[in-house]
């Protein structure tokens, strides 16, 4: 199995799983933790998750972490149901950002792929110049 194929499915395991964990840890706290503060605290899982794998594994993080902020940390406590426009508001905050974090992750890999490319074909010219 090619290593991106592994690296992609430990990535998208990853999506959903360290949400999830990350939202257990924080259960304890959610009647003294700002809701803002714990969606705050899943972008950045979000955005993890987007940088180290490919951008459906980012897409995947962000729907996991919007899910697991509605049905864990707002009230009605574990409903799919959401009654302060704050907290609306920051799932939907959770969801743009995860996706918009996993488009630049994936762009900003394909750009590292052309400049070593480029590199490459800098450094050939620069060996072709020498033998001339």
């Amino acid at each position: 199995m090619p290593h991106y194929l592994a690296r992609d499915r430990v990535a998208i395991v990853t999506a959903v799983v360290a949400p999830l964990a990350v939202t257990a840890v924080l259960v304890p706290f959610r009647t003294t933790f700002a809701n803002a503060n714990a969606a705050l605290v899943l972008v950045v899982v979000v955005v993890a998750v987007a940088a180290v794998g490919n951008r459906l594994a980012g897409a995947i993080a962000a729907l996991s972490a919007a899910a697991w902020f509605d049905l864990f940390l707002t009230r009605p406590y574990e409903r799919f149901a959401i009654t302060r426009s704050a907290d609306v508001t920051a799932a939907i905050l959770l969801l743009a950002v995860g996706l918009a974090v996993s488009q630049l992750a994936a762009r900003a890999r394909r750009l590292q792929i052309v400049a070593i490319t480029d590199a490459d074909y800098l450094a050939q010219i620069h060996d072709t110049a020498q033998l001339a």
